[in-house]
């Protein structure tokens, strides 16, 4: 599922021109459904019913729908979905109930009687109307109607009076009649199948809307970073610049910095390099690191032989290969940290610097530490790897604590 950018097109003469649906009018529901988000084939079969599959593709009856509330004023930057409430008509009058009620022709200006599914109010984008139809509902005939779906939902403690209903030129089923093989209640069962050529595109929007808000978060919240940042220095980190070795003060070598002031030195220095090399293993390890292997195979060679091939020069080697064939950042990033503790002062294995997050962050009492690693890849990009550590102060990075770019 991918943002539809199709969808954001100025609209035609005629959409410019198209009046705006009203409470009480009755409009045809579009079997071509517009949405924020592009749907794959395979995520169509899977969010539509057969029921709203067949009407989407031409195989059932048109289906109306009266307005309920005029559009709902879009959020900024969505005004091409605004949102709508209907209540659903049928064709099928032959289900007619105490809450399916009989809209005759001669009150809608329709070509045929319709059936009001009172219960079946549902949220609509309003771009997925086609056209009026027929004539506008009166006031009376409106407010009973939603009346009576009030009461099947339990919002009002009596409904409409049946000679009330009557009067208005409305029919409702009798209490002696018979009910159709398959009954209303498998009617209302297909009802609510087929809302989801309403519901799907809805939804579609509600992740679209959340998918743009999220963005805009993280957006502000790296501008305010950002400024952050430069308060001390009024100046741009250039990270390229540290590939040649031009780096800013407050930004500290990787072994200047962790002995002495997080808690990732005490806990991890020495590990490595006290763990006994074993020459036929480093050989093995080596092997796995061929290109015809596995990534995942791979990856675990390489961590491994950053465990217990510290000075080694063939496993070394072998690392440094590693960084220059692969295509995989996962398998390129594990051989860095491995050659990274076999051989700190390997070129190959990139630039790291550190910095202490002075600009007042505090995350459950402890600061945090910021190590940013970048290294040149094979295939001519620049690979940037962000790490959070905790300072001397705490053995561990606080719970929950996340690192949003």
């Amino acid at each position: 599922m991918r943002i539809n950018f199709n969808q954001f097109t100025s609209p035609g003469e005629e959409q410019l021109e198209q009046k705006l649906p009203l409470p009480g009018e009755i409009w045809e529901i579009s079997r071509s459904m517009r949405n924020p988000l592009e749907f794959s084939h395979e995520e169509q079969q899977r969010l539509y019913s057969d029921v709203a599959r067949n009407f989407l593709e031409g195989n059932s009856p048109p289906r109306y729908a009266m307005i309920v509330t005029e559009s709902q004023l879009p959020e900024p930057g969505d005004e091409d979905w605004a949102v709508i409430s209907v209540m659903l008509f049928s064709e099928q009058t032959s289900f007619l109930s105490d809450v399916d009620i009989i809209l005759p022709a001669r009150i809608s200006g329709m070509e045929q009687d319709l059936l009001a599914l009172t219960w079946q109010v549902q949220l609509m984008l309003a771009d997925n109307l086609s056209q009026s139809v027929g004539r506008r509902l009166s006031r009376e005939i409106y407010d009973t109607l939603l009346n009576i779906g009030d009461y099947y939902h339990g919002l009002i403690e009596k409904p409409p009076a049946r000679q009330e209903i009557e009067s208005l030129g409305l029919h409702i089923r009798n209490a002696c009649a018979e009910t159709l093989p398959g009954g209303i209640e498998e009617f209302h069962q297909q009802e609510a199948a087929w809302a989801d050529v309403l519901k799907v595109p809805l939804d579609a929007y509600r992740t679209y809307q959340k998918t743009m808000r999220f963005t805009g978060e993280i957006l502000d919240t790296a501008l305010e970073l950002e400024q952050e940042f430069a308060v001390p220095t009024k100046k741009r980190v250039s990270l390229r610049q540290w590939l040649q070795d031009f780096v800013e003060a407050e930004w500290l070598s990787f072994g200047d910095f962790l002995p002495t002031r997080t808690a990732f030195a005490i806990r991890s220095q020495g590990d490595y390099s006290q763990l006994p090399a074993s020459q036929p293993e480093i050989t093995r390890l080596i092997e796995q690191l061929s290109p015809g292997k596995d990534e995942h195979q791979r990856r675990l060679a390489a961590k491994r032989l950053g465990e217990i091939g510290s000075g080694n020069k063939h496993a070394i080697s072998a690392l440094v290969n590693l960084l220059h064939t692969t295509t995989d950042d996962e398998t390129l990033w594990t051989a860095v940290e491995s050659l990274w503790h076999i051989d700190p002062h390997n070129p190959a294995a990139g630039t790291r610097r550190v910095k202490l997050i002075d600009w007042g962050m505090q995350v459950a009492g402890n600061a945090i530490a910021l190590a940013v690693a970048l290294i040149q890849k094979g295939n001519g990009q620049t690979g940037i790897l962000l790490r959070v550590y905790p300072t001397i102060d705490a053995a561990y990075l606080p719970p929950d604590l996340k690192l949003i770019l």
